[in-house]
């Protein structure tokens, strides 16, 4: 029959039949049996089922004389396995990151098939519509795009080593971080070891401390014996980097590394003032954890973080001489005013007995340290009360703000809440609100009409005053802590850690404050000369997206840079954007800032 085949000039369709058939039998093999199989290789089982089962059955179906024409069959099938795989792999790409480090035998499967296939750019394509699809939206959580960023850095480096894939998935997924206003706090919470949502680190243990390498030094060094030139499908943006490891990559995402040390400095002092009863394990815990980051940042950029720690070791000492000369029940932090980041201020006074007790410590510093002066900060920190009711008697560690509500009711047993609030300063009508609801649901407080308590001396059977702070209109939450002018002091030497940490002033808010002042403007036309410095403070950013419309964000950093002693990154930019986006004054659509009108 194959003689008669060749003879009548059809034997390339009878081989091209076979060969569909095979390929078929192949796609559908490969499908049925690797799909969502990611833990071990599957392409050298693949091969020995084609060398067992396709090419006899292929061999089988021709005569024996035309065996010899077949020969370059089994490469073509194996080529066919390695492009069908590919595409799988390809399409299950975003999964496999999910999954990884449990896919690595996909993962080197994918390596294996893109030296023998061309599809390369497939890979990419598809791996950056999946993470525009499922990944870089508003509803992803910035500590889950930093995770997923870090498994893709993993897994395109084990399947593309040279880095020119990561290249080019990576800049979205970068670019898009570095406008979102926490990525900055999620590294570094990472970085001091806070990992309170129980997610997964984003810093290896077992990977090895190197320091910070900055992008500016992965220039080509042609002296390297172990040199080799770039890929050839890498782009004229693509520079072969050192290998780094995964917190140098997450701080390239911004120019400086400066920004991360400012946050740093915000959530050491955070965790410092979270210490309470003396816990000065925590503190040795932080030293190690700074102790760590030199290598990465250098003891320059870190030696703010240093004068902290001292601080804490210092203030433990300060009020040892101090309770020796004269016991007393307040044990402030005090901390030095020009290293430490802003904490949030008060007009609060504490009444009665709480001011006399931050006198008489006062008072003892000023003889232990005659160059320095508290000043104090009564609105942070806990009080610990014991409360002499006629019968009962209420313990309670409560803020700063409770303890003198209640200290003002031993003057009095009824207060209207003007009266309260202008017994402890001008303090916000909604935080009065909120400490009162404390005593009320302990039933030491009993609300009467028009905003009028009462001290419960002896206990009512049936508390109906009870109610939920977000009854009153205002939101649940906890508080905070310490400061000082040469140094800072604060009441009940502690925090009650809760939800949140201490108010400290973040890095992007600092930054934010700063820009506020490029807000107004003049904008700067090319047609007409720039006014002299004195007249430039008048409506820039506003009357530049005024006149000209919508601007992307680096255009409008191009004409801040005409605005005199502008000297801010685009980084610090996009912070003070985001800030006025959600203070409703401008929008973003399809990166182009507008006016919100």
């Amino acid at each position: 029959m194959f003689g008669e085949f060749e003879e009548l000039g059809l034997i390339d369709r009878y081989e091209s039949v076979i060969a569909s058939v095979g390929y078929e039998h192949i796609e559908a093999h490969v499908l049925e049996t690797c799909t969502g199989q990611w833990g071990n290789t599957m392409l050298d089982v693949l091969r020995s089922w084609m060398s067992d089962k396709v090419v006899p059955w292929m061999l089988s179906v021709v005569a024996e004389e035309a065996r010899s024409m077949l020969q370059g069959v089994g490469s073509r099938f194996d080529f066919h396995i390695n492009k069908t795989l590919c595409d799988l792999r390809t399409r299950e790409i975003f999964d496999i990151i999910i999954d990884f480090p449990d896919s690595m035998g996909a993962l080197n499967d994918l390596k294996d098939c893109l030296q023998r296939v061309d599809q390369r750019t497939a890979l990419v394509t598809a791996l950056r519509k999946a993470n525009r699809k499922r990944l870089l939206h508003p509803g992803a959580d910035t500590k889950l795009i930093l995770s997923q960023y870090v498994a893709t850095i993993k897994c395109l480096r084990i399947v593309d080593p040279p880095g020119v894939l990561l290249f080019k998935v990576a800049d979205p997924i970068r670019r898009y971080l570095r406008d979102r206003p926490d990525t900055i706090r999620c590294i570094v919470a990472n970085l001091v070891g806070d990992n309170s949502d129980g997610g997964d680190a984003l810093v290896d243990e077992n990977e090895p401390i190197v320091p910070l390498q900055q992008v500016m030094d992965s220039m080509d060094d042609y002296g390297d014996p172990n040199w080799e030139p770039e890929p050839v499908d890498a782009g004229p943006e693509f520079r072969t980097n050192k290998p780094s490891d995964v917190i140098s990559t997450l701080v390239s995402i911004y120019d400086s590394k400066d920004l991360f040390v400012k946050e740093l400095q915000v959530l050491l002092a955070q965790r410092l003032l979270a210490i309470k009863d003396g816990n000065f394990e925590r503190v040795e815990k932080e030293r190690r954890n700074i102790e760590i980051l030199k290598i990465r940042f250098g003891e320059a950029a870190l030696q703010v973080c240093e004068v902290m720690l001292k601080d804490m070791t210092d203030s433990k000492r300060i009020d040892g001489h101090v309770q020796s000369q004269k016991a007393s029940n307040v044990h402030p932090t005090i901390i030095s005013k020009h290293f430490w980041p802003a904490l949030e201020s008060s007009d609060m006074v504490m009444p009665g007995q709480f001011q006399e007790l931050q006198d008489l410590y006062a008072q003892e510093f000023t003889i232990f340290k005659p160059d320095k002066k508290l000043k104090w900060l009564p609105h942070l920190g806990t009080v610990r009360l014991e409360l002499q009711l006629d019968d009962r008697t209420v313990e309670a560690d409560v803020l700063p703000l409770e303890a003198a509500f209640i200290e003002l009711f031993s003057k009095k047993d009824e207060w209207t809440l003007e009266e309260l609030i202008a017994g402890v300063g001008d303090i916000d009508r909604s935080a009065a609100f909120k400490a009162l609801v404390t005593w009320v649901n302990m039933g030491v407080l009993k609300e009467d009409p028009e905003n009028t308590f009462v001290l419960l001396e002896r206990a009512e059977e049936d508390v109906s005053g009870k109610r939920s702070p977000e009854e009153w209109g205002v939101s649940a939450g906890t508080f905070w802590l310490p400061i000082d002018s040469s140094v800072l002091a604060l009441i009940g030497g502690g925090v009650n850690v809760g939800p949140e940490l201490p108010p400290v002033i973040t890095a992007q808010q600092q930054q934010a404050e700063q820009m506020k002042v490029y807000w107004k403007v003049r904008p700067f036309i090319p047609s007409q000369p720039y006014p002299a410095p004195k007249l430039t403070i008048r409506q820039f950013i506003e009357g530049m997206l005024t006149n000209l419309g919508g601007l992307p964000l680096d255009r409008i950093q191009t004409m801040l840079k005409f605005a005199p002693g502008y000297d801010q990154s685009i980084e610090q930019l996009a912070t003070f954007m985001e800030a006025a986006r959600r203070e409703g004054l401008v929008v973003v659509r399809d990166g182009m800032w507008r006016l919100n009108k």
